[in-house]
């Protein structure tokens, strides 16, 4: 496999994927030359077509490949601002908490303007606490919708791939029994030419036979 292509596959999705059909087309790069010189474009599409690989059907797959990236990236960074904000709430849950035990403390030795500073102070966390949640929440949210995208692209990618291997089996059956039937082909040619030489007489044999005959 291409390690361009190994190298930008950061899901798992894709990352199993180019371990089957999917790598032997886009690791051999063939979208990222067609096109870009006539002459090799024409052997390279010839390439695929010889695999029973059509142009339609390399985009397809291509599109599908870079969508499917880009939704696990996608995935990813969702998944990493939710584990930051549920972060930032258990942090801020704890302050609350120790604000809550100090001003406690405060109560019991008779400094109440402590505690109040320290009960002020855990009311202005509380709110933001509230809000920490709410980004945990739209987090989740936003992770649970990018994880239904990726789920239907893995679903497409499925669909193709199993295209994918039926369209290059039929092509390997097809090209093996092409050669298969060149080869019996040759092979009549080639007995038919050493009939043809055994048949002929050797000069020197005939010479003898015309001096005996004398």
């Amino acid at each position: 496999m291409d390690d361009a292509v190994k190298g930008g596959v950061g899901g798992a999705v894709l990352g199993g994927l180019l371990l089957g059909p999917f790598g032997a087309i886009l690791g051999a790069n063939f979208g990222a030359n067609l096109g870009a010189d006539k002459r090799r474009a024409k052997q390279e599409e010839a390439a695929l077509l010889k695999r029973g690989i059509t142009r339609e059907l390399l985009d397809a797959v291509t599109n599908c490949a870079e969508s499917l990236r880009d939704a696990e990236e996608a995935l990813a960074t969702a998944k990493e601002s939710y584990a930051l904000a549920l972060e930032e709430a258990s942090a801020l849950d704890r302050e609350a908490i120790e604000l809550y035990e100090r001003a406690s403390e405060a109560v019991a030795a008779g400094a109440d303007d402590n505690a109040r500073r320290f009960l002020t102070a855990r009311k202005k966390t509380l709110g933001s606490l509230e809000d920490a949640k709410d980004r945990a929440r739209s987090a989740l949210e936003r992770v649970n919708r990018v994880q239904g995208s990726v789920e239907t692209l893995a679903t497409q990618a499925k669909r193709l791939e199993g295209i994918l291997r039926d369209q290059m089996a039929a092509a390997a059956e097809t090209n093996a029994a092409e050669a298969a039937r060149k080869f019996a082909s040759d092979g009549d040619a080639y007995d038919a030419a050493s009939g043809s030489a055994t048949e002929l007489e050797d000069p020197l044999e005939r010479r003898f036979r015309e001096l005996e005959g004398k």
